[in-house]
């Protein structure tokens, strides 16, 4: 990846852009075509799926999260959806760049109903993006801000040299110098084995990096993508993960929600 195109990434990602003025699919399709665009999903998902209700925009359940630029290549209406198809690129971090990794398909559908098509495009630019990248970053749950965009060699090291713990309803930032919580445990079958194949499969060699959120249940919440690998093994990772099981972390003997890197490779 050369250093010119990053920067200009950097830059474009930086600038905000108009959010009015589209009454339909062509005109929304040439407002946004070209531009590095931030879902505030963060939907990392190969079709990520929203319903209009009320005169608001409703995602659906995300399977696998993470940061990227979205870019566009086009917008129809198909009844009562509006279907945008486009190129997601996940952001990673090289040295103190923010660079792209992998350009994979992304489609977007948002199911109308019965609402007017030309109130609804005019929203949909604001209600779908973020206006540059600060503020997808600033919007960036607690918990995975100080680990994304991820470093694309994988190896992670806290910035903030904190950590975060999810009790009594709401995350929790604790310094570097708190106790610690216990590691949760895998109660489950490790996947490793699963991700291997599914590699194999793919016909893709190397190593896949996903964020957890393991609550104080011991079951997977939430998963991020950190450092992609492949779109089809990457989704089916995330898949794998969301079923395991853990016997939570503990402190003060006490379970507690906490993050979990989990790092997959085919070495």
């Amino acid at each position: 990846m050369k250093t010119i195109w990053l920067s200009l990434l950097a830059a474009t990602l930086l600038l905000s852009y108009p959010v009015s003025g589209q009454t339909d699919a062509s005109s929304l399709e040439a407002a946004l075509h070209g531009k590095p665009l931030g879902l505030r999903s963060y939907s990392a998902d190969p079709v990520m799926k929203y319903n209009w209700i009320d005169g608001q925009l409703l995602p659906e359940p995300v399977m696998l999260h993470g940061l990227a630029a979205f870019f566009l290549d086009s917008v129809r209406q198909k009844g009562s959806k509006i279907l945008i198809e486009g190129q997601r690129e996940t952001l990673v971090r090289v040295g103190d760049k923010i660079a792209p990794m992998g350009r994979v398909p992304m489609r977007l559908e948002v199911e109308i109903q019965a609402a007017d098509p030309a109130k609804v495009f005019p929203q949909l630019q604001a209600a779908l993006f973020f206006p540059n990248l600060q503020a997808a970053l600033d919007g960036l749950p607690d918990f995975v801000k100080d680990m994304l965009p991820f470093p694309s060699d994988g190896k992670f090291q806290s910035t903030c040299h904190c950590s975060y713990i999810h009790q009594d309803g709401k995350w929790v930032r604790r310094d570097g110098n708190a106790p610690k919580p216990t590691a949760p445990v895998q109660a489950s079958a490790a996947s490793n084995a699963v991700f291997i194949q599914m590699a194999i499969d793919a016909k893709v060699t190397g190593a896949l990096t996903l964020i957890l959120y393991v609550s104080e249940r011991g079951r997977v919440e939430e998963v991020w993508l950190g450092k992609p690998l492949a779109l089809d093994v990457d989704e089916s990772a995330a898949k794998s993960s969301r079923g395991l099981i853990f016997h939570p972390a503990m402190l003060d003997g006490k379970p507690v929600g906490v993050v979990v890197i989990q790092t997959l490779s085919t070495n």
